[in-house]
């Protein structure tokens, strides 16, 4: 399975930041956006990126800063999304209204529009990777056939089903990514 970047999501809490005028908080599972104060609404449905997600300057071009040049990853301009905080405040992704969907789609299909619904493909928005030359300079080969690679769900992404997971008393294991790279080790003969 292949992570998904965007994703329609609802807004389930607005919260404010102390000392900010013109920003706030808002969740969306298990994430906290900052964006512009009174943007959305709890209940609001919108598209959520995830960090790291490399977003077309087409469908954000507020991200590139002011006198900068957008950067050019896989042929497609625009800017990375990295994690950062806004007084105080861990702001993890972006936030784009439900619209940015409907020149993408016909009327059909924006009828069908429902949460969770990965619109990464539709909007051009790729996971950012680290070009080859900051990638493990001893690493041997291609990854090894007879490894099966993990893929495992960011916690941030399934908040309720962890809330249902917890009152049935489900086990479920802690594993931690840290810095947004992973490792596998293997000796073999």
């Amino acid at each position: 399975m292949e992570r998904k970047m965007a994703t329609v999501r609802i807004i389930d809490a607005v919260k404010e930041i102390p000392g900010a005028d013109s920003i706030c908080a808002y969740q969306v599972g298990g994430w906290w956006v900052v964006d512009g104060k009174d943007k959305y609404k709890e209940g609001h449905w919108v598209v959520y990126a995830e960090p790291d997600s490399f977003i077309p300057t087409e469908i954000a071009p507020f991200l590139t800063k002011e006198g900068h040049h957008p950067k050019t990853y896989n042929d497609v301009e625009g800017e990375r999304l990295r994690t950062i905080k806004l007084r105080g405040q861990i702001s993890q992704g972006l936030l784009l209204p439900l619209t940015v969907l409907f020149s993408k789609m016909n009327a059909q299909e924006a009828l069908q529009i429902k949460e969770g619904r990965d619109v990464s493909e539709l909007l051009n928005i790729t996971k950012w990777e680290p070009p080859q030359e900051f990638r493990a300079a001893n690493a041997k080969g291609s990854f090894p056939h007879f490894i099966p690679k993990t893929d495992q769900e960011r916690i941030q992404n399934l908040s309720k089903q962890l809330e249902k997971w917890n009152l049935q008393e489900e086990l479920w294991q802690v594993s931690e990514k840290v810095d947004g790279s992973s490792m596998t080790v293997f000796y073999k003969d």
